[in-house]
């Protein structure tokens, strides 16, 4: 059996092939945003502990699970915290747990503490937000013993490119 393409033949079934592969890539990657936390993401944090205040955070889901982020100073007890280094988990359907630690420090470099927090999120697939709980301690950095503890709600919402 011989079978002849013709150029315009050949150049059709390519076109269809690729606009089959872009439209399946753009419905997974549809798909798995509503269900994924990769993205960097700005936090808006209602702490409850060790005294209520609004705190604004940025903070980097990786694909890997790894997380990094970074919170305004409350300059109250600590008026400086580094960057926070840690791991997220997918628990469920839109549903996701994340521990972090980053170091807290004083006016004068000298290390206050360690902050240790776990939260808990849920992803809305509708709005593409995330809200959420917080709750962990500044723990001394040697024994291990919880010095201030810290605690409240979030919200969060993806940062997007605007077209």
């Amino acid at each position: 059996m011989n079978i002849r393409f013709t150029r315009r033949a050949l150049a059709l079934v390519f076109v269809l092939n690729v606009t089959g592969l872009c439209i399946a890539g753009l419905a997974r990657a549809e798909s798995n945003d509503g269900n994924d936390l990769t993205g960097s993401w700005r936090f808006s944090l209602a702490r409850t502990l060790p005294f209520p205040q609004q705190v604004l955070a940025l903070s980097t889901f990786s694909k890997e699970g790894t997380f990094v982020g970074t919170a305004q100073g409350d300059g109250i007890c600590c008026p400086a915290e580094g960057a926070a280094h840690g791991v997220w988990t997918k628990t469920g359907h839109n549903t996701f747990a994340v521990k972090f630690e980053a170091l807290w420090y004083q006016s004068d470099t000298s290390l206050f503490g360690v902050l240790i927090v776990n939260m808990s999120l849920t992803l809305d697939e509708k709005t593409g937000k995330v809200t959420g709980s917080f709750q962990g301690a500044v723990v001394d950095p040697v024994t291990g013993t919880a010095k201030l503890p810290v605690a409240g709600d979030l919200t969060a919402q993806k940062i997007r490119v605007n077209p």
